[in-house]
């Protein structure tokens, strides 16, 4: 008989980067606020609901006993907006700050207004709203 798990939840995501400062940089303009820096190597961010740390490749690298892949489109990480409008103003405010775009803002056809981004390690962004 399989022993029942109990109210295990999801508390945090990481994020490995090649440059913390890069990567703050970017989440910053993206709208989040460092909370806790006990390193040079982990950032979290300010987020309502579950954590977001930002991880150096070399710390990872210290725990996993070897260096992480930062390659590939595996996970994509989506962000809810309050609108439609703040969906494309906040695509319009990181690209027009120099970060790259994936997919320009469109009306999806399950009902909501969709934009993807990507970070400067690569990985993708989802800005969504309810239509």
């Amino acid at each position: 008989m399989a022993k029942e798990i109990g109210n295990m939840k999801l508390d945090m995501i990481g994020i490995i980067t090649k440059d913390i400062k890069k990567a703050v940089e970017f989440y910053e303009t993206l709208g989040f606020k460092m909370i806790d820096s006990p390193s040079e190597d982990y950032i979290e961010l300010d987020n309502n609901g579950v954590r977001i740390s930002l991880n150096t490749a070399k710390m990872v690298t210290s725990i996993y006993g070897y260096e992480p892949v930062t390659v590939g489109d595996k996970i994509e990480l989506a962000f809810l907006c309050d609108s439609t409008i703040e969906v494309d103003a906040l695509y319009n405010k990181m690209v027009t700050a120099g970060y790259e775009s994936f997919k320009a803002p469109w009306d999806a056809f399950w009902g909501q207004r969709y934009a993807i981004i990507k970070d400067i390690d690569g990985n993708l962004l989802s800005l969504f709203a309810n239509q």
